[in-house]
């Protein structure tokens, strides 16, 4: 028998492939929800408190309201608009800093047992498992029955995984003997960079490519005599059951279809429409299980069915303990899902692994964010700029957030964040057209983000003209959001995200914008977006719905608009609370809700005058508030206890007097923390004081009401107490 080179088997460069796509994650890039700055999630809030909350309703004594959209006579030139970005990197759209922001301010925008094979498929794959051959061309029964898909709950009861074999022989477990002794000697033999390739005919297959090392079988290939439909071939080979997932190159070109815990792959006819899989099988290859695939469809599966992927995760990591790719994906679901500590611990795991890798520096500099521990957070995506020289479309992601999160932390400096966020502009500018797909939509994700971000912080700054610059700002966003829609198969999820945040944006300068346009579209869009989404991403949808309106609230809330506070609040609050019933709620998630409930309740109090129904809603959000005390932000501290002071009017007004007392104290206590650790001035406890003197003195009891009235002297004259 004479021995000669044999073509190369798509098994040998189709593994190779599945390998470069986890190494590199080009075509799996990251997706929106990785890097999208959550300011919400981050329990970011400015340290000074909302213009409504700074007072105490119906106190004797009321606090000086500053107006954080009127102009100032220190008020610097607004920064360059859209369209008159910079082209080179010592252009800068400011001269120098502007002055601090106004001192009172609202809100901070929100933003198992394994089941048989037969029940999970045939351990030995066709000839024994098949009846009768396949039959191209036509239409047949089997062709015409749709496939039944795992169920999106992830519900569903983990499949046994175990290699499948041919006619016998098992890719990673059979030797060369056990082939020889089933199938005899092969047609020809070749040879491949140390590999050893072996050509069979075994009915009713003309040609069966089996390859070898080390005497091992590592793979078989059957080429099929002419395509055949993807989901025929699939249910005579009993793989129904089983979710595959579709592998592409860099370029968006799907090559096959990969069945992971039965190491299938199908190799596909190429397609006459770029983007777009052929479905028709021209090859079957047999491969050991090995991590990869399990990693293309956990990234495959993160957004939309979370269990599934996590599932996936932790299989990938069993076969792969070292696999850093792994727990990068493994810390982002985390992330999602609202469990920041064990997306931290993941991230760390990956870093640890790849500490110079930007990707999973940029990850953790989010989930750190998402903690409060905003200069680790810093750290980390400033390392992930200096690393990503080679992967412009990462670089830009990591300036657009660092841009983020200098609008963001306890310290807000907006002139910074608008240089970091037009620096990130400049560069996706020019990846916006870029052949891979993963880079194009990397780069026009950040276009809309680091534009909306520029558009915060004018919004939140202090500039002139802002009323002039922020709508144009938003309006580039708004196309960039359009165009990937349009051309890039985006989804609607990018109009709410530019809904959200010009309604975060609303909320720095609410007197000289209207919310209703943008509150109007987030609903409309959100809506839209809730009954077209699987099931499992609806609870998302709602949440980032609700904390739009809750925006939308602020600032009605502000213009005195209590009609459409009161709507748009009754919405944010049917949205936050039906998602909390369907996600894992984390602690600032509570926290947001009843700070919801209690604007609600203050609506009513000071727009209305009306503190029984102000109670009710108090009801609502005390335990929430008093829960998140010992957890929030230590800038928040202060905000929260004035919260506390606030409510306690409502409930002495309606005959609750101890209860307004204790309050009343509850609120003092944390005001007189913040004082102490340097996140509140010590005027601020001078209404609570002498609310405490009037509350005291009508109760009976002077001796208490004079300490207190001293007390609330010494607060006026910022004499420290000792």
């Amino acid at each position: 028998m004479r021995s000669r080179k044999l073509s190369l088997p798509r098994s040998i460069w189709f593994a190779a492939f599945v390998a470069s796509l986890v190494a590199t994650g080009v075509a799996w890039g990251e997706t929106p929800s990785d890097f999208k700055p959550n300011r919400l999630r981050m329990g970011v809030r400015p340290p000074t408190a909302s213009p409504s909350e700074g007072a105490m309703p119906g106190s004797p004594t009321t606090a000086a309201q500053s107006d954080p959209a009127g102009d100032t006579s220190d008020a610097k030139a607004v920064p360059a608009e859209p369209s008159e970005l910079p082209s080179d990197d010592s252009a800068s759209p400011f001269a120098s800093a502007p002055p601090p922001v106004p001192n009172q301010l609202p809100d901070s925008p929100t933003s198992p047992a394994p089941v048989s094979p037969a029940a999970n498929g045939a351990a030995n794959l066709m000839p024994e498992g098949v009846k009768e051959p396949l039959v191209a061309g036509g239409p047949s029964e089997a062709a015409e029955e749709p496939l039944k898909p795992i169920p999106a709950s992830g519900e569903a009861e983990p499949i046994e995984i175990h290699s499948a074999s041919f006619k016998s022989v098992t890719p990673g477990v059979s030797t060369l003997d056990d082939i020889q002794s089933q199938w005899g000697a092969p047609i020809e033999i070749g040879r491949y960079e140390g590999l050893i390739l072996h050509l069979y005919r075994v009915e009713p297959f003309e040609r069966v490519e089996v390859v070898l090392a080390d005497d091992k079988v590592s793979s078989i290939v059957i080429r099929l005599d002419r395509p055949f439909p993807a989901d025929l071939v699939t249910k005579q080979l009993n793989l129904t059951n089983l979710q595959p997932v579709l592998v592409s190159n860099e370029v968006g070109e799907i090559l096959g279809q990969s069945f992971p815990e039965r190491g299938v792959l199908f190799a596909f006819e190429p397609s006459d429409s770029a983007g777009k899989a052929s479905m028709s099988v021209v090859q079957i290859i047999l491969e050991p299980i090995t991590a990869e695939p399990f990693l293309l469809r956990a990234e495959t599966l993160l957004d939309t069915q979370p269990d599934l992927s996590l599932r996936d995760l932790d299989q990938a990591i069993k076969f792969a303990p070292e696999n850093s790719r792994a727990y990068w994906l493994r810390a982002r679901l985390l992330a999602a899902r609202g469990e920041p500590d064990s997306a931290l611990e993941a991230a760390e795991q990956a870093v640890g692994r790849e500490p110079e890798n930007p990707r999973y520096l940029l990850t953790q500099g989010q989930i750190l964010a998402s903690l409060g521990r905003f200069s680790d957070s810093k750290a980390a995506v400033e390392k992930s700029i200096r690393l990503s020289d080679d992967s412009p479309h990462v670089k830009a992601r990591a300036l657009c957030m660092l841009g983020d999160l200098y609008n963001s932390g306890p310290q807000p400096d907006y002139a910074k964040a608008i240089q970091f966020h037009t620096d990130a502009i400049k560069i996706a500018d020019g990846l916006v057209e870029d052949r891979h797909p993963a880079v194009r939509l990397a780069a026009k994700e950040v276009m809309i983000d680091a534009h909306l971000g520029a558009a915060h912080d004018v919004a939140w700054g202090v500039w002139n003209q802002k009323e002039v610059s922020v709508p144009r700002w938003l309006d580039r966003a708004s196309a960039f959001a359009d165009d990937l829609i349009s051309s890039d198969g985006g989804t609607a999820e990018y109009r709410l995200r530019v809904a959200t945040r010009a309604l975060a944006a609303s909320v720095g300068m609410p007197k000289a914008f209207d919310p209703t346009k943008w509150a109007e579209e987030a609903v409309r869009v959100g809506e839209q977006l809730i009954a077209t989404t699987p099931e499992a991403q609806k609870a998302k949808c709602r949440w980032d719905l609700g904390t739009a309106l809750y925006d939308a609230v602020q600032v009605c809330q502000i213009r005195q608009e209590n009609e459409a506070a009161l709507k748009y609040g009754q919405q944010a609050v049917e949205y936050l609370e039906s998602s909390m019933e369907a996600r894992r709620a984390s602690s600032t998630d509570r926290y947001l809700l009843g700070r919801l409930y209690f604007r609600m309740g203050a609506i009513y109090a000071v727009g209305k005058t009306d503190h029984r129904s102000a109670v009710a809603w108090f009801e609502k959000a005390i335990p929430r508030l008093d829960h998140s005390a010992a957890q929030v932000n230590s800038s928040e501290t202060g905000r929260l206890g004035e919260t506390f002071v606030s409510m306690g009017v409502s409930y002495w007004e309606t005959g609750q007097r101890d209860r307004a007392v204790s309050l009343t104290q509850r609120g003092v206590q944390l005001i007189e923390d913040a004082v102490k650790s340097g996140t509140s001035e010590q005027s601020a406890l001078e209404i609570p004081y002498g609310n405490l003197a009037n509350m005291h003195r009508q109760l009976g009891k002077p001796d208490t009401a004079g300490e207190y009235v001293r007390r609330a002297a010494r607060a006026s004259s910022g004499t420290i107490q000792r």
